[in-house]
């Protein structure tokens, strides 16, 4: 009789510290961050763009970034363009335009009520809530 050893490997951990809400819009970024500013009482501000390298034709391809940052109550807010001539973010979401990614403790903030105020704005198609563990690649938006 042959035992056979098994093989195990440590995969990379990732802590899904986060809420992500998808959102539908054919607006551009800066008016869909002025109106998710005065809703959500908020202040994006455009910072550096998330760059990520096609794996076939290995070409660097751009995604606009806003961040917003909430020291009061140590939070994190990114409104992250999914959407790019050449391909997209998240492959695996892509009927959504753009991300917003929440990072801080998940009993500060209410996910459903955020995305309830996204739904009320009129440059807004749709709004649903993404389960960050279900993207195959989450790790592109993970500043």
């Amino acid at each position: 009789m042959r035992i056979m050893k098994k093989k195990f490997t440590l995969n990379d951990y990732i802590d899904y510290d986060f809420s992500l809400i998808g959102i539908c819009s054919h607006e551009e970024d800066f008016k869909l961050c002025f109106h998710l500013n005065k809703i959500l009482g908020i202040d994006f501000e455009r910072v550096r763009d998330i760059e990520i390298v096609l794996p076939k034709q290995g070409n660097v391809v751009s995604f606009s970034c806003f961040e917003f940052n909430d020291t009061e109550v140590d939070m994190v807010w990114y409104l992250i363009s999914n959407r790019n001539p050449a391909a997209n973010l998240l492959p695996d979401q892509k009927q959504t335009d753009y991300l917003l990614r929440i990072v801080g403790e998940p009993e500060q903030i209410d996910p459903l009520e955020i995305l309830a105020k996204i739904k009320e704005l009129s440059i807004v198609l749709t709004a649903f809530i993404i389960q960050p563990q279900d993207v195959k690649s989450i790790e592109n938006i993970l500043l």
